[in-house]
């Protein structure tokens, strides 16, 4: 009897091997997304997915960049995301091991800038973060209106600039390393003579549109809401360029769900989902042919300089406390 069941165990544990070897890798039917994006923005992008793949459940946890990186590392061999949703391109270098390469089905349609440069690449661009001048047209004339990151120094801004503190803002340290590229410390110590510093990113276009300060740096996405809202505002690409810098998102590598993962990575990046970042929140898109954010330009009539992702980052301590010093 005891033999008889020992039999019939072995050969339940055989059908039962037999059927997992033959199951596809992961759960066809389930998706984890990580994102830093907006809350309303993921929302609108999961929902736009389900439309296409009913048959796939979402769930969306939506921390810091930084969070959920380290939650990223901490949970390997085993992570419990299936895909990494926008982040700084430069995050993606730094953990790049943490992610797998696939080549999407819009792979031909996505510019080799704003993706890794590989045949399966790692992650694919999101949105821009261009950085621009916020300028108020009740506070400057025509003339009056500074065209470059040169200008910024004259003496007839005095007082009319406000920036984000480099030292407590992401944005505003991509605006200081971008000024210390093109120009070196001297810019930077003249810069820090005419601006006014606060501590909040977003009080520097909020405080440009109510008529406080002329001038501004912020995301484009900012001013471009605040030019639908109807604020006396324009966006100001200086004649130098700003830097080239993206957004991405990724296949976790070792992810439950490898199926679902590349099923999204091809929708969320095609035209229908690149229109979902561009409208929800302003953003800008990698496609060079969509439109700006609002009533912004197009890719092809602003002018770029390379940013040094990884460089900046490199120097960040150092040129924020030596920035830090010129402005107390």
């Amino acid at each position: 009897m005891k033999r008889l069941l020992l039999v019939s165990l072995l050969i339940m544990l055989a059908l039962t091997w037999a059927f997992a070897a033959g199951q596809p890798e992961g759960r066809a039917n389930e998706l984890t997304i990580w994102s830093a994006a907006a809350d309303d923005e993921a929302q609108a992008l999961s929902e736009a997915f389900r439309r296409i793949h009913p048959e796939i459940n979402v769930s969306i946890i939506r921390a810091g960049s930084g969070e959920l990186l380290t939650r990223l590392r901490a949970e390997q061999p085993r992570p419990q995301g299936d895909i990494l949703m926008g982040i700084a391109k430069e995050a993606f270098d730094d953990n790049i091991d943490l992610f797998r390469g696939y080549r999407t089905a819009n792979y031909d349609s996505i510019p080799e800038d704003v993706r890794e440069a590989r045949d399966q690449p790692r992650y694919y661009g999101f949105s821009m973060p261009l950085q621009a001048f916020i300028v108020n047209t009740q506070l400057l004339s025509e003339q009056d209106i500074p065209r470059s990151w040169a200008a910024l120094t004259d003496e007839r801004y005095q007082g009319e600039i406000i920036l984000a503190n480099p030292a407590l803002s992401g944005s505003a340290y991509a605006q200081l390393y971008m000024m210390y590229n093109l120009f070196g410390d001297d810019y930077l110590r003249a810069i820090s003579q005419r601006a006014v510093f606060v501590a909040s990113s977003t009080a520097v276009p909020e405080s440009v549109a109510r008529g406080e300060y002329a001038i501004g740096i912020t995301g484009e996405g900012n001013i471009a809401r605040y030019i639908e809202e109807g604020a006396p505002v324009i966006a100001v690409y200086p004649e130098e360029g700003t830097g080239l810098r993206f957004d991405a998102s990724g296949i976790i590598a070792g992810g439950p769900n490898p199926q679902s993962a590349e099923l999204f990575m091809d929708f969320l990046t095609s035209r229908d989902a690149y229109e979902i970042i561009r409208t929800t929140r302003s953003r800008r898109v990698v496609l060079r042919d969509m439109p700006g954010p609002g009533p912004l330009p197009g890719l092809d009539e602003i002018r770029f300089f390379e940013y040094d992702a990884m460089r900046a980052a490199s120097m960040r301590e150092e040129l924020t406390n030596r920035f830090s010093d010129m402005i107390e």
